[in-house]
């Protein structure tokens, strides 16, 4: 009897597989994720630190009397729509200078903006109630001097009830004063007033008249009548 020999072998022969490079592939991959990730986190918050260096800085401006505008270059001068310039007097009052437009004008030294139907929030002297805010016609604000130049139809009121109506004031915002250079007419409680030149001060409860001075106080005692 012949005795056979069985093939026990597996069909397929075994398949090694070959992990180890892989793995190192694997893991060269991770490292380069992971610093992709940190360079990302550093970048944010690099970012998150300059929009807050940057807040900051225009919170300070806007404190010591900046300016709010978008400038908009015409020819050599800028032009900016609906300004607005804030401060504070040497007490610590705060002020803001607000225009229907503004011009700067360029190679000046000093900033000296040209504006257009300029307004004024301040405690030293309000706008004619007729006039919605509007001081005058134009006016020029220096913002180094502090000091704003109304011209052409300049109407106000005081703290202590006189509406002025005059062709320039220039309003000292350093020092709650407001001179005058060109005739002035005043109407108050006590009476009207005419005069060459005027002075506010002590914040607007003294006023003071030169110059060819006409008054005619009312006697409430004699019906309301007026006199020279």
């Amino acid at each position: 009897m012949t005795a056979t020999t069985a093939n026990i072998s597996p069909l397929h022969p075994p398949v090694h597989t070959a992990w180890e490079p892989r793995r190192a592939t694997t893991l060269a991959e991770a490292r380069k994720r992971t610093a992709f990730i940190r360079l990302l986190r550093i970048c944010l918050v690099t970012l998150t630190g300059l929009i807050a260096a940057a807040v900051i800085l225009q919170i300070l401006m806007r404190s010591l009397g900046g300016t709010e505008a978008e400038p908009v270059t015409v020819g050599e001068d800028a032009r900016m729509i609906n300004p607005r310039f804030t401060g504070r007097d040497e007490n610590g009052t705060p002020y803001v200078v607000t225009a229907d437009a503004a011009i700067r004008r360029r190679g000046e030294e000093t900033r000296i903006t040209e504006l257009e139907a300029p307004q004024l929030d301040y405690d030293l002297i309000t706008a004619d109630e007729d006039a919605e805010g509007v001081l005058a016609r134009t006016g020029l604000f220096d913002a180094d001097a502090r000091t704003l130049d109304l011209h052409a139809d300049v109407r106000f009121r005081t703290r202590s009830g006189y509406e002025f109506v005059a062709e320039h004031a220039r309003i000292h915002l350093a020092d709650e004063r407001v001179t005058g250079d060109s005739p002035v007419q005043g109407e108050g409680p006590m009476g009207s007033i005419r005069a060459d030149r005027y002075e506010i001060l002590d914040g607007g409860d003294r006023v003071v008249f030169t110059g060819n001075v006409r008054t005619h106080l009312r006697n409430e005692a004699s019906d309301g009548g007026e006199q020279p």
